[in-house]
């Protein structure tokens, strides 16, 4: 009788996700091709720890996102750490104690995992990833305009061609809400019947208000102004005070350099947008995907967080979500199926000295090469390379060929040729399309050398 095998818990904490090799090498594709464009913009990157004192973390966080950090208590200390739940505090904090007096503007970029205790949604899970960059040290509209230009060569780079960036702009709320002078009570129901594109409630709430007329009407038009350029002169006819006029300003600008960009279709003012209120200190933006229905990327200026931390300068910055990056790609078929290594040896010799000198070879020269190390019929071999998604298999001492011939077989395209030991040591490249060559191969020769 067969014992009953012991059973091993197997289960995964709600909102944990693993990436298995193929899922791993995409979410690695996306973010090397994210990290290549804040790299051709001039970003440096910077790597903050998973966790932190919470104290520390919490002065550039607001109460929502503390309750919704993973906490825990240092032994050393006794104080109370908590898991990263937002990078951008944590570069804050470096910038203001550890990089002031460095030469401004510093343009920083990261990719990381982003752990908060939310019910996990579309492409995210209570630990994430993120790929950001940030802009600290310049206060102009120009940096904002960057931030939008880098999402799009972003976005770009990733295959995604049907998308929009909404672009709102925080003061222009809030100049509003100082010409009402409502408690803060009052002015977070507004914020979320226009969050939620409420035009019932809103209407509602102002009638409750009995607001002067030309806040009223600004108040009850602020869902319509939506769209294209002609939204900044609706919005100019209707504001009337300072805060709100100078917010305006600003976002024609930041409007303006984004058409020098070449970039004005692919964006939507939107003043009515209010997400993200108590974070931004101005311009503001979120990428939409086809397909995907939660934003892709988000971003803005938050000039005030550093000050938070006794540095007073102006930052911004923003981050794609790696996950939803990967279900924006699956749904536009932007994905690309993973690669194996370019080369598998299967060796039939009992000394492995052919094997072993070419994958050397070829690895030297930046290729991927792995061995079949077991013994098993030829078949079974190329079936298992062809499962790897191997592009060559080199078959060595098969029977009947002759002792410095090697088979090679092109799993992709069907094709096979011998080709001898020696000319594959010596020349590589001319054997085999898109295998490095040059320079690099020179290198090879002066390691082995």
């Amino acid at each position: 009788m067969t014992p009953e095998r012991k059973a091993h818990p197997t289960q995964l904490p709600t909102g944990a996700k693993i990436y298995l090799p193929d899922e791993a090498a995409q979410k690695r594709a996306v973010e090397d091709r994210l990290f290549g464009v804040f790299r051709k913009w001039g970003y440096r990157e910077i790597v903050t720890s998973a966790y932190e004192y919470f104290d520390v973390l919490s002065q550039g966080t607001d109460a929502a996102l503390q309750e919704r950090m993973f906490k825990m208590v240092d032994r050393d200390s006794g104080r109370l750490l908590a898991l990263r739940a937002d990078v951008t505090p944590q570069i804050a904090r470096i910038v203001a104690t550890r990089m002031r007096d460095e030469p401004k503007p510093l343009r920083l970029a990261y990719v990381t995992n982003v752990f908060r205790y939310d019910e996990p949604r579309v492409g995210r899970y209570r630990e994430f990833y993120q790929a950001g960059a940030e802009l600290l040290g310049l206060p102009n509209p120009e940096g904002d305009a960057e931030m939008i230009a880098m999402t799009v060569e972003g976005l770009g780079a990733l295959g995604l061609e049907q998308f929009q960036i909404d672009v709102g702009q925080a003061e222009f709320f809030r100049g509003i809400l100082e010409d009402l002078s409502v408690d803060d009570a009052a002015a977070r129901t507004l914020r979320t019947a226009l969050g939620h594109k409420d035009v019932s409630a809103l209407e509602r709430l102002v009638g409750e208000l009995r607001a002067p007329a030309a806040i009223t009407e600004l108040l009850l038009a602020l869902p319509t102004l939506y769209g294209r350029g002609d939204v900044l002169d609706r919005a100019e006819r209707l504001v009337k005070n300072a805060r709100s006029e100078a917010a305006l300003a600003n976002l024609a600008e930041v409007y303006r350099l984004l058409r020098a960009y070449g970039l004005a279709d692919t964006v939507l003012l939107d003043l009515g947008e209010v997400r993200g209120f108590d974070y931004y200190s101005g311009v503001h933006f979120e990428a939409y995907v086809s397909g995907l229905g939660a934003p892709l990327v988000g971003g803005g200026r938050y000039d005030q967080m550093l000050a938070r931390f006794g540095y007073d300068c102006p930052a911004t910055g923003f981050a794609f979500e790696v996950g939803r990056a990967l279900l924006a790609m699956e749904s536009q078929g932007a994905g690309a199926e993973a690669p194996g290594a370019a080369f598998f040896v299967i060796d039939f010799t009992p000394d492995k000295t052919r094997a072993l000198a070419l994958s050397r070879r070829f690895r030297d020269l930046g290729a991927a090469v792995a061995r079949d190390i077991l013994s098993r019929p030829l078949e079974e071999s190329l079936a298992y390379a062809r499962q790897q998604r191997v592009r060559w298999a080199l078959v060595i001492g098969a029977p009947g060929s002759r002792p410095d011939d090697v088979s090679v077989r092109d799993l992709v395209e069907g094709h096979e040729r011998t080709v001898s030991t020696a000319d594959l040591l010596a020349d590589p490249a001319r054997h085999f399309s898109g295998f490095p060559s040059g320079a690099r191969a020179q290198r090879g020769e002066e390691r082995r050398a």
